[in-house]
């Protein structure tokens, strides 16, 4: 182990290192490399390595903008540099400092057997801990003292400020400006094939005058819900990333189910229906974040999950000012065989994309029937063209244009 990082107190405290038995971490150690620079030393990500900083300070970067500085004697030290859930693509050293660098495959192939060893837990006690789990979560939500994300004061303040009578488009352009990574995606998504024309948009101005005022409200908090998917431990860091991965799936699928069938709804609202509808997951999994010994293995997850995620969403969707459409699709999600006798609404079609999805998967259920499910039929999402393509493998293109442009 090398000698700087036997006298750096904080390692054993290193996340997600510590979540390794003492011996795995001195292992780990013993493997790793430590680095000393010098200031406006430029660090990019490698998929090879976990990187922390060990001394000095730092500025965490995105498209060029700092989004972050901190020391390595700040609570944020302790996390790594970067991982697949942040937006940062690279940090540069404001002073003489030191990095470590961890061997990824080794720390992985680690957590896998630690994991593999606390699987083997008997039903009796997941039983339990699953019970406690849902207690300490209810009554922390009882007393308001559950963590709810917040999303950046951009995203919230154009969706406070776009109804107003009087707000103009320079207002919005301006609220948008003050955010640099939201700006920056906003004027990707304004030159995608969804949206673009000949002509390339390089101001931010520029992208909600083609994208409109409507538009750039849904788009502008769909862009900002990436966020609130992080997690610092590895064993939420996956649950949490599978649920996100889920969730844009479904919201690509929902944006061009509306776009193409069911003409009389707002595509960007679905699509931000589709990204939310598992939005009361996140809380349980930043409580577990944050209280790592609360559990030992994700299948406690579950009753939690079910019994609590639609209180939940519905703090957060008063809190941030959104209208009973989004509720009724938390609400309804799940409720395959629903039939209103009325034109789709965001409901159906967040049913509609969640069906295909699950088929596309190989994860449907063995009950569920898909060729009889009424909103199948009411959306036209049997109907195949004059080549026999069905709608999924004629709008595939487009799906995979709007999912790459929200994992930017």
């Amino acid at each position: 182990m090398d000698e700087p990082l036997k006298s750096y107190l904080q390692r054993d405290n290193l996340e997600p290192l510590c979540e390794l038995s003492q011996n795995d971490r001195d292992y780990l150690f013993d493997n790793a490399k430590v680095s000393s620079l010098t200031p406006h030393t430029l660090i990019t990500p490698e998929k090879d390595r976990i990187v922390y900083l060990l001394e000095g300070e730092i500025s965490m970067l995105s498209g060029g903008f700092v989004i972050e500085k901190f020391t390595h004697a700040d609570q944020r030290g302790l996390a790594a540099l970067f991982n697949e859930e942040k937006e940062e693509d690279a940090a540069l050293l404001t002073s003489h400092g030191a990095i470590l660098e961890i061997d990824r495959k080794l720390f992985e192939g680690l957590y896998v057997q630690r994991n593999a060893e606390s699987s083997h837990m008997d039903i009796n006690r997941l039983q339990e801990e699953e019970q406690q789990l849902f207690e300490r979560l209810r009554m922390a939500l009882k007393s308001d003292n559950l963590h709810l994300p917040t999303l950046p004061e951009a995203a919230l303040r154009i969706r406070q400020v776009i109804n107003q009578p009087d707000v103009t488009s320079a207002e919005i352009i301006q609220i948008v400006q003050t955010d640099p990574a939201l700006s920056a995606r906003l004027i990707k998504v304004a030159n995608s094939p969804l949206y673009g024309t000949w002509r390339e948009i390089k101001t931010v101005r520029d992208a909600v005058r083609r994208l409109g005022l409507e538009a750039t409200r849904s788009l502008t908090f769909s862009l900002s819900v990436r966020q609130l998917f992080r997690a610092r431990s590895t064993l939420i860091k996956h649950q949490i990333h599978q649920v996100y991965e889920e969730s844009v799936q479904i919201s690509a699928l929902a944006y061009v189910i509306t776009r193409h069938q069911a003409s009389h709804l707002d595509p960007e609202q679905a699509l931000l229906a589709g990204l939310l509808h598992k939005l009361g997951m996140i809380p349980i999994l930043n409580y577990i974040d944050d209280h790592p010994g609360v559990i030992s293995n994700t299948q406690s997850l579950h009753k939690s999950l079910v019994n609590l995620s639609l209180p939940l969403s519905q703090i957060m969707f008063k809190r941030w000012h959104f209208d009973d459409a989004f509720l009724k699709v938390v609400e309804s999600c799940e409720n395959w065989y629903r039939d209103t006798g009325e034109p789709a609404d965001y409901v159906d079609v967040v049913i509609a994309s969640r069906l295909i999805y699950q088929q596309k998967i190989n994860q449907l259920e063995d009950e569920i029937v898909f060729e009889t499910v009424p909103i199948i039929e009411k959306l036209g999402l049997l109907d195949v063209d004059e080549r026999g393509l069905d709608f999924y493998t004629m709008a595939k293109s487009e799906i995979d244009d709007l999912q790459g442009v929200l994992k930017t």
